[in-house]
């Protein structure tokens, strides 16, 4: 006959080592979030900190930036007003050059006519001048043919100067219609009133030194101005003097300046 034995067991011992366990891995699990919990603080006071250096950071950059743009802002018109400066300082330049140009040539005409230079006639064509004239706006829609200014001077060049008399006649020789065509400077002036006193015998001068002439006259419609011809009559000194073919440039005009 088989016996078995059976080990008893108190049941408080079996319970209680459970019990134990129990406790044990909820201690390791409280211990495990809560260590988790003190990380994840540290994490976000570090992360926090980080962010407030950034924006501290930002707020610094921002600042230069704005301060970068003011001294940028303020260069830029300084050198605006540097280049503005520098344009009305050329613009003085240029017309002071101009001036110091138109001295010069008055003083070389007023030298050439105080010392006068041998073989020069006593009567000449000092200068000539005729170049395109832009009209104002208003004046341009109705005008018809090409408006110029003329100016011209006379002169004399003599030791004893006495008073000269006489006229003075320009004609414009070019091409109409495909035929050659002739005009007095006097029957294409604009002023009516001095067209009707020079367009018979030309320009009336009178003077002991010089005389300058200038106005504006209107080519016909359609003419090509090719050269110029001059006549001076001299009633005092009984004498004519012819400038034939003086070149007129399409571009400019004629511009003759006496030997």
């Amino acid at each position: 006959m088989t016996h078995i034995i059976v080990h008893r067991t108190h049941p408080f011992q079996y319970y209680g080592i459970r019990l134990l366990l129990l406790l044990l891995a909820a201690a390791l699990l409280f211990g495990a979030f809560e260590l988790g919990y003190m990380q994840s603080e540290e994490d976000i006071i570090e992360a926090k900190g980080g962010r407030k250096s950034l924006l501290v950071q930002q707020s610094v950059l921002k600042k230069k930036n704005i301060e970068l743009s003011k001294e940028l802002l303020h260069l830029e018109r300084k050198y605006l007003l540097e280049q503005e400066s520098c344009q009305l300082i050329q613009l003085s330049m240029n017309k002071d050059q101009k001036k110091i140009a138109e001295l010069e040539n008055e003083l070389a005409f007023y030298t050439a006519i105080v010392s006068p230079a041998q073989g020069k006639k006593s009567i000449y064509l000092q200068s000539l001048e005729i170049v395109p004239y832009k009209p104002k706006e208003k004046d341009a829609e109705k005008a018809q043919g090409q408006q110029y200014q003329y100016q011209f001077i006379l002169a004399q060049k003599l030791k004893k100067r006495t008073y000269t008399k006489g006229y003075i006649r320009i004609y414009i020789k070019g091409k109409q219609d495909n035929k050659s065509v002739k005009l007095s400077l006097a029957s294409l002036l604009e002023d009516l009133a001095k067209k009707k006193e020079v367009k018979e015998k030309g320009f009336k001068y009178s003077f002991k030194y010089f005389q300058k002439f200038n106005g504006i006259m209107r080519l016909p419609k359609g003419m090509i101005p090719h050269s110029v011809d001059v006549i001076i009559d001299s009633k005092k000194k009984k004498s004519v003097i012819e400038l034939s073919d003086l070149e007129w440039s399409q571009a400019g005009g004629i511009k003759y300046v006496g030997q």
